[in-house]
């Protein structure tokens, strides 16, 4: 597994104005997601916080489809060398994410393109490695010199060493 690098964490000046509440460490009150690849797979591991449920003791479903959502626009940027912006998203919560079991582990691959739509899986497990939400994500992708020029995209060479 190798470890992704977030190229806007890296730059102090990116931090006032980078705060995605997905990836950026210096959103307080964000997730912070940090990324590995293994093979065609991307992988986040993320601590639930309590702040953060719906129901006692259960991680709020929108905060798991966030999950999910950051983790397919990271595949966008890594395997498909580009920027994009989500275009629908079917989740399916299975069971519910007890805050109680720990760190979840989100992982998600490209499953195909069809002209600008990347099609992407994605699935949520619980501390107990219980599959737990799942989603089919459609992203729109830009253009790499649209999501260089407008989007701030850095590049794939940035997210390695």
């Amino acid at each position: 597994m190798r470890k992704i690098i977030n190229p806007w964490k890296a730059n102090p000046d990116n931090r006032h104005d980078y705060n995605c509440f997905g990836c950026s460490p210096f959103n307080e009150i964000g997730l912070q997601l940090e990324f590995w690849e293994n093979d065609e797979e991307l992988i986040a591991k993320w601590m639930p916080r309590k702040s953060l449920e719906g129901w006692m003791g259960v991680l709020h479903g929108g905060i798991q489809a966030t999950l999910l959502d950051e983790i397919g626009g990271w595949i966008v940027m890594i395997k498909l060398k580009t920027a994009g912006v989500t275009a629908a998203m079917n989740v399916t919560y299975l069971k519910p994410v007890k805050v109680s079991k720990g760190q979840v582990t989100v992982r998600a691959h490209l499953v195909a393109t069809e002209g600008r739509i990347a099609k992407i899986s994605c699935s949520l497990f619980d501390g107990d490695n219980v599959e737990c939400v799942k989603a089919d994500i459609d992203y729109f992708c830009f253009p790499e010199n649209v999501a260089k020029a407008r989007y701030h995209y850095p590049g794939v060479d940035a997210f390695y060493e």
